[in-house]
């Protein structure tokens, strides 16, 4: 749901001014120019054009910005419709949620609309096009991306190799972004209130995190499946009886990470993690761990029937560069293959 249908006014003061950040104007003008100059200051560069050319309606634009840490909440209005067009390419994230009026947006390929159940949400490297009808009333949450990065890597316990790309659209509707939505509410309540409780850094700090956990569980972004696969750690540790049993079983074959994982019906990232966690190892130094046990054994049994060369032996369990087997071997074993032969026929 929009913002619009929360009462916005601080609860404790009915003289408050109408609309969300009340307490913090920072400009209203009627100057396009001036508009445009700070709202690109708060936010990223871009172009407004009337998008009615003889409309004659005056523009009144209307700038209100408040910090909460790592994150700002920038709300704007204009009075007329307008075409805006971000400039350059965006290096934090831009929530924006419609007050009151519709919001038309082009991303690239991608197109969605911003009302009363839908906002939509920029990610770093994006530019966007938007319409807005001459009602349009926007509330802004800028999101510095180093935060919610360090966020992310909190939330799965390990850097992530790039930035997070939500998608586009947001369906304010659905259960847990509606609940997101109430918190933020509250939040911008607070920031009216006078004495607010996020004025303190301490507060700042843990609403901060909330909202980005929050956001980062409630919208679909790149790294969604890593996520939840954290928040699910046991899941991945069952799977693990599973994937070394896969292995036993498929040691002669060339078996990848991607297969075993998509047989025990977990992520890669997760399989990882629990072999990792529960072994102490990665799942490929797992299996050549079984597959130099496998060939240590033949290598010991020299003597027996079909036993065959150490190359043969070799890619009999799975090793078809033979360079990398002998320096595995030799560092597991403290010998070269040859020498257990060796000493298997000596003895």
């Amino acid at each position: 749901m929009g913002i619009h249908q929360f009462d916005m006014h601080d609860p404790g003061h009915a003289s408050a001014l109408p609309g969300p950040l009340a307490r913090h104007d920072t400009l209203d003008t009627a100057s396009v120019d001036e508009f445009r100059h700070q709202a690109s200051s708060l936010l990223s560069e871009h172009r407004i054009r009337r998008i009615d050319a003889v409309d004659t309606a005056p523009f009144r634009g209307r700038v209100r910005a408040a910090s909460l840490g790592d994150l700002q909440l920038v709300y704007l209005e204009q009075g007329i419709g307008i075409d805006v067009d971000i400039l350059e390419h965006l290096d934090y994230y831009d929530l924006m949620l419609a007050v009151e009026g519709t919001n038309q947006i082009t991303c690239n390929d991608a197109r969605t609309h911003v009302g009363p159940a839908h906002a939509a949400l920029l990610s770093p490297r994006m530019r966007a096009r938007m319409q807005m009808d001459a009602s349009y009333r926007q509330m802004h949450l800028r999101i510095e991306q180093h935060a919610l990065d360090r966020r992310l890597e909190r939330l799965i316990g390990r850097s992530a190799p790039g930035p997070v790309i939500f998608d586009l659209s947001v369906d304010l509707t659905t259960p847990q972004l509606s609940t997101w939505m109430s918190s933020l509410q509250v939040v911008i309540r607070d920031l009216d209130a006078e004495s607010g409780l996020t004025a303190h850094p301490l507060a700042a700090a843990s609403v901060q995190d909330m909202l980005l956990t929050g956001l980062l569980l409630a919208q679909p972004h790149t790294y969604s499946a890593v996520l939840h696969d954290h928040d699910q750690p046991r899941l991945a540790r069952r799977a693990l009886a599973r994937a070394v049993e896969y292995y036993e079983q498929h040691l002669t074959e060339s078996v990848t990470i991607g297969d075993v994982a998509q047989h025990v019906g977990v992520s890669v990232r997760s399989l990882q993690r629990a072999f990792q966690e529960d072994l102490g190892t990665s799942p490929s130094r797992y299996l050549e761990s079984l597959r130099l046990a496998r060939v240590r054994e033949d290598l010991l049994a020299a003597n027996g029937p079909d036993t065959g060369s150490v190359t043969d032996i070799a890619y009999r369990w799975g090793f078809v560069h033979l360079s990398r087997f002998a320096a595995a071997y030799r560092r597991r074993y403290g010998e070269t293959p040859s020498a257990t032969r060796l000493r298997a026929i000596t003895h």
